[in-house]
């Protein structure tokens, strides 16, 4: 990194586990911006369902949620809070300013619907700060015209309304989103600058934890949070009242892909380890830090596989000895103590589970895989740090078998590998640094560089995640800060299950975030959650990725890794739903939790594809009738 953490070995690795302290300003991805707009009331012909702004959708058997729109929606909100003159110079259009140039959202991002509408973000014109905006966004059955007074810095919120109809009219990728900005300063008019989005058919599904550090919520300590389906602002979740950056803290955690249990460390420096904990969410879905499942003191909890359903963990193995002042040491993750061989324990006791086979005895970063039957990790032991390996993994006997190298990098580290919903693919960082993190270790104050990877498990075919990293199909960055953004993407991990024909990539990436935040010195609050689509079914060897967008909710103050997008605890039959991943039954019957009736539809349970109903292109993908993406 190109400014200091904090201090060279106590802050900046405190950093990772406790937090520093930051300046900056709270941020409500979902507020309005210093423009505004007539209130997207508008005019329209035909009918529209509507989105809460939720991870998911509304009502309907399975995925459901989406209308299929058959009517075309104009909306018209113009002049708005502009004079008619500077609203028909505005729609007539000039020539661009060379000056003018988007920054946030990319051009081609794929967003899923029931998110808060995005922050529109480019640099002015050179003749200045507009004094009036106006955005047209329109599709095959939508057409939105928005009107807005003047802006400074150069942003818009898009009205949430207006994003939620974009939404629901859209007809999928075949369906592009053309946006269009023009911008007036004096009588000088710009634009429009032109970008295209698509919308994914379906929602994100769950709730999203995170490892926070400095977040003013929580007294700039580190804490694990929460962001809740439509929330524009995070929940602290685990909480421990402690100082920056020494702690006591908890933040480190894992989280079950059904979203039952979670377990965390409890950290305090110097020393490191107090104790580490289990959270039992389908039982207690809002617990309190000091108040436990299961606990113990003699190991390390935090970066460990927890099994798809809760019942067992895999700790993270660190194969070095620990330094004095702060668990740190080459090879291994800052803030894991070592060194200690891989355990398996069950948190709902804390009771040690015997276990054979697995291949290294320091198996880093471990995974399982969502349907159970997998593990990964970074075979320390066996590769120094530079190899993947996935082994077979039998529950019945807590065997492991079978170890293959999937990926082997001789210069750099690959790291927190995870698998795709499927359990045929695994997304990893491909990392400068020796800890794995997004700074070097020696010395912890400069910024790693890493690239995101996925691997074919049954080719060993590798490649780069292209448009989620920022290049283009030419290998040329399309970010918008070249030489400062680039290589900057780290912590990956997957929702369990595909929503709207895609798969859900999470990350943290210290790319700026257009004009909201710019870092030239990569603080540790530029560590942001970003989300990217990946197409199912793609060839190896090819990019199934597409541009990231900033995932609203998370604190634009705090730094923000290692996102865990989870399914919430299910719900009992009888309690409403979007979908069936929210309930036991495993099926979402107009909006009512329940058993299937017949096929299964759209997010419905599954056994084999063949339990989904036939027509509609769904598969079975992690026990649940997904559609996939064409």
């Amino acid at each position: 990194m190109k400014g200091a953490w904090l201090v060279l070995v106590l802050g900046a690795a405190v950093a990772v586990a406790c937090g520093s302290s930051s300046s900056g300003s709270g941020f409500n991805p979902g507020g309005s911006s210093s423009g505004s707009s007539g209130g997207a009331s508008g005019s329209g012909s035909g009918s529209f369902g509507s989105d809460s702004g939720t991870f998911g959708d509304g009502g309907g058997n399975g995925d459901g949620g989406h209308p299929t729109p058959t009517m075309p929606v104009t909306i018209d909100d113009c002049p708005g809070p502009v004079s008619a003159s500077q609203a028909s110079a505005l729609q007539a259009g000039g020539p661009v300013d060379p000056a003018m140039k988007w920054l946030y959202p990319y051009d081609q991002t794929l967003f899923p619907g029931g998110l808060l509408a995005p922050v529109l973000q480019w640099t002015p014109q050179a003749a200045g700060n507009a004094s009036a905006v106006y955005l047209h966004l329109h599709s095959q059955l939508f057409d939105y015209k928005g009107c807005f007074g003047p802006t400074n810095p150069a942003d818009i919120t898009i009205p949430q309304m207006v994003w939620v109809t974009a939404w629901n009219q859209s007809n999928g990728p075949n369906d592009p989103l053309a946006v269009e900005l023009t911008t007036m300063s004096g009588t000088s008019v710009s634009g429009p600058i032109k970008e295209s989005w698509t919308f994914a058919l379906g929602s994100l599904k769950g709730v999203v934890y995170y490892n926070t550090y400095t977040s003013p919520q929580v007294g700039n300590n580190g804490a694990v949070m929460a962001i809740q389906p439509g929330a524009s602002m995070p929940t602290p979740f685990l909480v421990i009242q402690g100082q920056s950056p020494t702690g006591p803290c908890i933040s480190c955690h894992s989280v079950s892909s059904n979203g039952q249990m979670m377990v965390a460390q409890h950290h305090s420096y110097p020393g490191g380890l107090v104790d580490s904990d289990s959270y039992d969410l389908k039982t207690n879905p809002m617990p309190t830090a000091t108040s436990p499942t299961s606990k113990i003191t003699t190991d390390d909890w935090g970066f460990s596989a927890v099994y798809p359903d809760g019942s067992r963990i895999l700790t993270d193995g660190q194969a070095n000895q620990t330094g004095n002042v702060f668990p740190a040491a080459m090879g291994n993750n800052p803030g894991m103590e070592g060194p200690k061989a891989s355990q398996m324990y069950d948190p709902s006791n804390g009771n040690t589970i015997t276990f054979s086979g697995l291949s290294s005895q320091h198996a880093m970063m471990p995974s399982f895989s969502p349907d159970g039957t997998k593990i990964v990790f970074n075979d320390y032991d066996n590769g120094g740090g530079h190899t993947l390996v996935v082994m077979d993994f039998a529950a019945s006997s807590n065997t492991f078998s079978n170890a293959k190298t999937i990926f082997h990098d001789s210069n750099n580290y690959p790291g927190w590998p995870f698998f795709t919903p499927d359990s045929t693919q695994v997304i990893f960082v491909d990392d400068s640094s020796s800890n794995f993190a997004s700074t070097t270790n020696p010395p912890l104050n400069n910024v790693a560089q890493g690239d995101l990877y996925i691997v074919d498990i049954a080719s060993g075919v590798a490649h780069k995640l292209d448009a989620a990293n920022g290049d283009n199909s030419n290998g040329a960055t399309y970010l918008p800060y070249p030489g400062r953004d680039e290589h900057l993407n780290f912590y990956p991990t997957a929702s369990p299950v595909a929503a709207g024909g895609y798969f859900w990539l999470f990350f943290t990436s210290r790319r700026n975030y257009g004009n909201t935040q710019v870092d030239p010195n990569d603080g540790a609050a530029s560590k942001k959650l970003w989300v990217s689509a990946i197409n199912i079914g793609a060839q190896p060897g090819t990019d199934a990725s597409h541009p990231a967008f900033y995932l609203p909710g998370q604190e634009l103050a705090s730094g923000n890794i290692r996102a865990f997008a989870t399914l919430s605890p299910c719900k009992a039959n009888g309690s409403s739903c979007t979908s069936g991943v929210d309930c036991c039954g495993g099926a979402c019957n107009g909006g009512t939790c329940g058993m299937p009736m017949g096929c299964s539809g759209d997010g419905n349970k599954c056994t084999t594809t063949a339990d989904c109903c036939s027509g509609q292109g769904l598969q079975c993908i992690n026990g649940y009738c997904s559609m996939v993406a064409q």
